[in-house]
């Protein structure tokens, strides 16, 4: 009797304790991510958009079902965008790279929960003359511009997302690889965003479902109905479970 008494009283005291160290920790992100939104939005506010219509890169297989997207990634996750940051890109290329709070881990890797990683997400700040080397094109002089990939767009700093991802392998030297090398990123905690353009689901604050971050999908699928019917099915099964 006295040891469940014991026991009783401990958890009186250590789960007050805990509650209020998630709360504190959920505050603290919040806070976070409104400077780094706000911070980001300074970066950003007067630059010239540059809008491409190239796919980036979109990489691994386009998954039509739960078990596809649990099969072609490591892991899949939901998580919270909680910072973006400048990249020093190469020529011809603009990169981002997005760190993630990482909120639940659907499928794979559970140690992720919680834990920030980062992703080096297609568009971002590069200049004229790295954006339009060797292309041979009239342009105005060196400046710094946005470029924005027309199938995936950025995300805002706070938003929502659910993706597949894998671990950073050896590759050819893309111009992917070189960004990730030339930034320093860390392979431990840098993660491979596979098939961005219809397997990256996200929900802005003002969203009341997740959506593919990817203005053009229904467009790109018009001529594919049995991709769009399957895409869309999955879509809806993410929202009944993870929308909450």
């Amino acid at each position: 009797m006295k040891k469940i008494l014991v026991v009783l009283i401990a958890l009186i005291f250590v789960l007050p304790l805990a509650a209020c160290q998630t709360s504190a920790a959920n505050s603290s992100n919040t806070s976070d991510i409104k400077r780094n939104a706000n911070s980001w939005n300074k970066v950003i506010k007067d630059l010239e958009v540059v809008t491409t219509d190239n796919t980036g890169n979109d990489r691994g297989l386009i998954a039509r079902s739960m078990k596809e997207l649990n099969g072609a990634n490591q892991s899949v996750i939901q998580g919270t965008v909680y910072n973006l940051s400048k990249l020093n890109n190469p020529n011809n290329a603009a990169y981002t790279k997005a760190t993630i709070v990482v909120d639940k881990v659907i499928n794979g890797k559970k140690s992720l929960k919680g834990k920030k990683i980062t992703l080096v997400l297609n568009g971002g700040v590069t200049t004229t003359n790295r954006w339009y080397k060797d292309q041979n094109q009239t342009r105005e002089a060196e400046h710094d511009i946005l470029v924005q990939y027309s199938q995936a767009p950025l995300p805002k700093i706070g938003s929502k997302i659910i993706v597949g991802i894998s671990p950073i392998e050896k590759k050819e030297p893309t111009t992917y690889m070189q960004t990730i090398k030339q930034n320093k990123l860390a392979r431990s905690t840098t993660y491979d965003l596979n098939m961005p353009a219809f397997n990256y689901w996200i929900k802005n604050s003002d969203d009341k479902d997740y959506h593919l971050n990817n203005p053009q999908a229904d467009a790109r699928l018009k001529a594919n109905p049995k991709m769009a019917k399957d895409i869309k099915n999955l879509t809806d099964e993410l929202n009944q479970k993870y929308n909450k």
